[in-house]
């Protein structure tokens, strides 16, 4: 069951939209290797506007995802792709479906 998670918005800078489109896509194989990362989706929200949102069982598994290596290479790639730092919300979920 999942009780937590992120929702992380992203502004790509002019002209690398495709850049983080492509960042976010190759990510999906590192939220994969991660047990605690129950659901992860990227998500483009507009033109320049991007999103990623992610469920977790616990603040373990939150945590360890925060410090993992998806957040390392955000980090790296903050200032040569995204106009402004990340904004990471930390949120409750109170209901999903999931399968399985």
């Amino acid at each position: 069951m999942v009780t937590l998670g992120l929702f992380v918005l992203l502004e790509a800078k002019p002209g690398k939209e495709d850049e983080v489109e492509a960042f976010l896509t190759e990510a999906l194989a590192l939220a994969e290797a991660e047990a605690g990362t129950t659901a992860w989706f990227a998500i483009r929200l507009g033109p320049t506007t991007f999103a990623v949102f992610d469920a977790f069982p616990d603040e373990a598994s939150r945590d360890a995802h925060l410090s993992g290596q998806i957040a390392k290479a955000l980090e790296e790639q903050t200032s040569r792709l995204f106009a402004k730092p990340p904004a990471i919300n930390r949120l409750n979920v109170l209901a999903a479906k999931l399968p399985g």
